[in-house]
């Protein structure tokens, strides 16, 4: 299939890689099989293929067939991917839908939203863990007030401009529903048994978090932190108490643990 005598190696394999990936508009080099590269193609698209319906199966879902193999060949054809590994395949779609949002919300509102958070939701459960306390008796020992706190390793903290996880939690629909616009702040992280926990904080939690995430520190740091910057209303005993409970409920949730000393 690739004779000695071809001029130009790299202009070819150039030229059959553009075709690949775009059959439409790149022609088979002449020097190539064109049944050989129909093949290739087929086994290509079923890799990439392959890959996004493992990790956006509502996304497609709601896109419907059409407008999913729309976007997955736009995606083959014209993104450079920077991993050659198929693994990562939804990252990098992750990343070219990223470039294309206006586009995508044409289609669908909240398309991006619901393609981030299938992905996310893959991403933590895949990811590489540093930190992660294991002692049970340790993080259930701990007292959340006077005890360094952070969030879990592996978490992510989002806000998204519509309520996706409603479909995430109740898949079971035939055609895309309609969501309206409301802001929603999500905490997804992956607990000591691997699998990835989704909250939805809220404003108490929320603020415990994003102050966690900014800073490790125990209870009574961050409650005399907002007590000196006159962040409370009403009975400052009496907060002190729903702050130290609701710490140690993250604590059970294995929302956040204790600071590792050596960290």
């Amino acid at each position: 299939m690739f004779p000695d005598e071809w001029q130009g190696p790299k202009e070819q394999l150039r030229a059959l890689s553009a075709h690949l990936r775009d059959p439409d508009h790149s022609p088979c080099p002449e020097s190539f099989d064109s049944q050989a590269a129909s093949l290739y193609r087929e086994l290509l698209v079923a890799n990439f293929d392959a890959a996004l319906r493992a990790c956006f199966p509502l996304w497609i879902r709601c896109l419907g067939e059409s407008f999913y193999m729309h976007w997955r060949d736009a995606f083959i054809a014209e993104h450079a991917c920077r991993s050659p590994f198929f693994r990562q395949i939804p990252d990098e779609f992750m990343a070219y839908l990223n470039l294309h949002q206006a586009q995508l919300r044409q289609t669908l509102p909240y398309a991006p939203e619901l393609a981030h958070l299938e992905w996310l939701e893959l991403a933590l459960g895949v990811a590489e863990a540093e930190g992660c306390r294991e002692n049970r008796e340790d993080i259930e020992a701990a007292d959340p007030w006077t005890v360094a706190l952070q969030l879990n390793p592996v978490h992510a903290l989002v806000q998204y401009a519509y309520p996706v996880q409603q479909l995430l939690l109740q898949p079971d629909f035939s055609a895309a529903p309609t969501l309206d616009p409301q802001a929603v702040s999500l905490y997804l992280y992956r607990d000591r048994d691997d699998i990835v926990q989704m909250l939805e904080p809220d404003a108490l939690s929320l603020h415990l978090l994003v102050t966690l995430k900014a800073q490790p520190q125990s209870g009574t740091t961050l409650f005399q932190h907002w007590q000196d910057n006159a962040r409370i209303d009403g009975d400052a005993r009496s907060f002190a108490a729903q702050v130290n409970q609701r710490l140690r409920q993250m604590l059970d949730l294995q929302m956040i643990q204790p600071l590792d000393p050596d960290d």
